[in-house]
């Protein structure tokens, strides 16, 4: 089967009018190749609707800012399923990114981020004020609540007895809720 030139030559006459700006051009455009690419497109999303009528707009967009690049060596649709290839990787490639990133990230509410920045702040006064303990407290707090150390490791580490490290914890716990009391000015 062979088809005639001019029926080609038809084609670029009426994407060079639809590019500029001819409303009937346009109308044929959009009734007579749009569809074809919106199959081809529609194809090769997984039957997405929202998908394919982005990237036909997309194709369509294109496809008339290149309007002089069309040269009617095969059909307007074909030239177009062309261009909807080219987009279509783009879009590919998007979502695979998108996937990586939503394995990567957690939706952050302004919730959350409140609860962070409170949190934060609260890690912060409490370094603080163990920083205002003695050296021994600080260690016994650290070790225990921060290494979660059992008492009878710590003793052992510090060369103490079990009782001597729970007297210790108790008097620098109390030292701590001081020094955070302190701390709200």
């Amino acid at each position: 089967m062979t088809i005639d030139p001019a029926f080609h030559h038809g084609e670029v006459d009426l994407l060079l009018a639809s590019a500029a700006g001819d409303p009937t051009a346009v109308r044929r455009l959009l009734d007579e190749v749009a569809p074809v690419v919106y199959g081809f497109v529609f194809a090769r999303v997984g039957g997405s609707e929202a998908a394919a009528e982005d990237l036909l707009q997309e194709t369509l967009l294109e496809a008339v800012r290149s309007a002089s690049g069309f040269r009617g060596e095969s059909s307007l649709a074909t030239w177009m399923c062309a261009i909807a290839k080219r987009r279509l990787a783009r879009h590919y490639e998007a979502e695979r990114k998108a996937e990586v990133a939503r394995h990567g990230l957690q939706l952050v509410t302004e919730e959350d981020e409140d609860r962070d920045v409170e949190r934060l702040d609260r890690q912060d006064e409490v370094a603080r004020a163990l920083g205002r303990l003695s050296p021994l407290h600080r260690q016994v707090l650290v070790l225990k609540y921060l290494d979660d150390m059992s008492v009878e490791n710590i003793a052992s580490q510090m060369g103490r007895t079990r009782t001597q490290i729970q007297s210790l914890l108790q008097r620098a716990r109390q030292g701590l809720r001081g020094e955070l009391d302190g701390d709200d000015g």
